[in-house]
């Protein structure tokens, strides 16, 4: 595997802005949000979504440094990347200190020699999306190749339902105006269909039984099964290609 630079910036920004939404918003982020209570109270639900994206989000920057440090090992600037990772989780409570030190952490990287990339062995063809959700599903689909040329290919299936649902929810939200994420954040794709014809949005039937591919392909993938499904290198091919082609019918 290979990393780079705008692999661990995407990740950065991404806790960037979730740390801003969290101070903008005025949440406590040391707050323990109480399941049963917030079912009950929107306001609680709200405030326990955006730590739950938080918490997705310092995650996903942890393994990320973890393997570009074990990846460059010996390199100070990789040593470097873990011990001000240390400071994050010590600090973690504290937003404006781990904004600052996750600007250290991308000087420190920008020192670091990454080793150079494979050629791809899949080409995607970004379509054309909503500046809202275009730098999330740019993300998703460049893990999806990486994952692929590394012959990850049930991962690669799985990360095409999580492309579907950005683009779906962001659907439903210019419809309404409503983030139902907000309201339902474990909606499958099925419902978020069925929502989206009850608000008169019309899908292409042919886009329809693409979505209801992908997604029994990825249900059947992530739930335990007497015989786990492993798609194989054309069957994960084929299912990026349909992924790729819905994302361009929605706009």
């Amino acid at each position: 595997m290979y990393y780079s630079m705008q692999d661990l910036n995407t990740k950065i920004t991404r806790l960037k802005d979730s740390l801003q939404e969290i101070e903008k918003k005025g949440i406590d982020i040391s707050k323990k949000t109480d399941t049963a209570k917030s079912f009950y109270n929107f306001k609680e639900r709200k405030e326990g979504y955006y730590l739950s994206s938080f918490e997705g989000c310092f995650n996903d920057l942890k393994k990320e440094i973890n393997r570009i440090a074990s990846e460059c090992k010996g390199q100070d600037a990789a040593i470097d990347l873990l011990l001000l990772w240390k400071d994050i989780e010590k600090n973690r409570k504290e937003p404006k200190r781990v904004k600052e030190l996750l600007s250290q952490i991308e000087e420190k990287a920008s020192k670091i020699s990454f080793p150079r990339a494979q050629a791809s062995l899949l080409t995607i063809r970004m379509p054309k999306l909503p500046h809202e959700i275009s730098a999330d599903i740019k993300a998703d689909l460049e893990e999806i190749k990486k994952c692929f040329d590394a012959g990850i290919y049930r991962s690669a299936t799985i990360l095409c339902g999580r492309v579907l649902e950005t683009a779906l929810h962001r659907k439903y939200y210019e419809a309404t105006g409503v983030d139902i994420l907000e309201k339902s954040p474990g909606i499958g794709l099925g419902n978020l269909i069925a929502k989206l014809k009850e608000k008169n949005v019309s899908l292409d039937p042919a886009i329809t039984q693409q979505i209801h591919l992908i997604n029994n392909v990825r249900i059947f993938s992530v739930h335990k099964k007497q015989e786990a499904f492993i798609p194989s290198k054309g069957q994960a091919h084929a299912i990026i290609l349909y992924t790729v082609d819905v994302l361009g019918k929605m706009w």
